[in-house]
């Protein structure tokens, strides 16, 4: 049986992908990265997003085993 992260290995082509990919495949209902990024930030998504350098202009990702715990931890509080 897999786990979480290895399902998400499967999934993307990279250990850091995109934040628009993420959202594209999990967060549907929001629209924008600048309003999923305002989500994060206020803390009502749980989600650690970084930026591979230190630029502003540098695109901002999500690495894997982030957004496996991330979605481990919305199951476990679905399943309560």
């Amino acid at each position: 049986m897999s786990n979480t992260l290895d399902q998400l290995r499967k999934q993307f082509a990279t250990p850091c992908p995109s934040l628009t990919a993420v959202r594209e495949q999990y967060f549907t209902h929001i629209r924008t990265d600048r309003h999923l990024l305002a989500e994060i930030k206020a803390g009502r998504i749980a989600l650690v997003v970084t930026r591979l350098h230190c630029s502003v202009r540098a695109k901002p990702v999500v690495y894997l085993h982030n957004l496996a715990d991330y979605l481990d931890a919305q199951a476990t509080r679905a399943a309560a």
